[in-house]
């Protein structure tokens, strides 16, 4: 039991990707461990999800994608991309502590402003669907928070 219990304290100690890089040419790992929403026909790689576009800029997209995200548990803010408009955040899993990273890059589509999301664990081949089920999730709230605000709706992709 102090093995596990020890192994438990130890994982918030685990090391996680932060690096800051262009969502629109993400290449996706092999692995089933990840998630992506796209807007339409803007990233090289194959979507999960169509991202929703907004009549909002992307400063306002940003500061409501912040506003959502503060208030997810055992998530944090780690990183800031001023250039690429983008926010980097690692959530942990609620058992054993392990991070995931999510980034966030606000960008422009013809239509208006949309956001690319892409979910990825740092450990393990197989995640469960839990950045699939996060990302679709994280859209959800965020297209609430934008009711009004939005031009068109989100698909699945696969």
């Amino acid at each position: 039991m102090a093995l596990l219990a020890a192994f438990i304290a130890d994982t918030g100690a685990c090391s996680f990707d932060a690096q800051k890089m262009d969502l629109r040419s993400i290449e996706r790992a092999n692995s089933p461990n990840d998630a992506l929403a796209c807007p339409s026909g803007l990233c090289r790689a194959k979507g999960d999800f169509e991202s929703p576009v907004f009549s909002i800029d992307k400063k306002d997209i940003l500061d409501r994608a912040w506003a959502i995200i503060a208030a997810e548990p055992r998530t944090e803010l780690v990183g800031k991309e001023l250039a690429l408009e983008q926010l980097i955040y690692v959530q942990r899993s609620a058992l054993l502590g392990f991070p995931d990273t999510v980034w966030i890059q606000a960008v422009d589509v013809d239509e208006g402003t949309s956001v690319i999301v892409y979910s990825r664990s740092n450990y393990g081949y197989w995640d469960l669907g839990v950045n699939r089920d996060r990302v679709r999730l994280w859209l959800e709230k965020l297209e609430s928070a934008t009711k009004g605000d939005r031009v068109q709706t989100p698909k699945p992709t696969r």
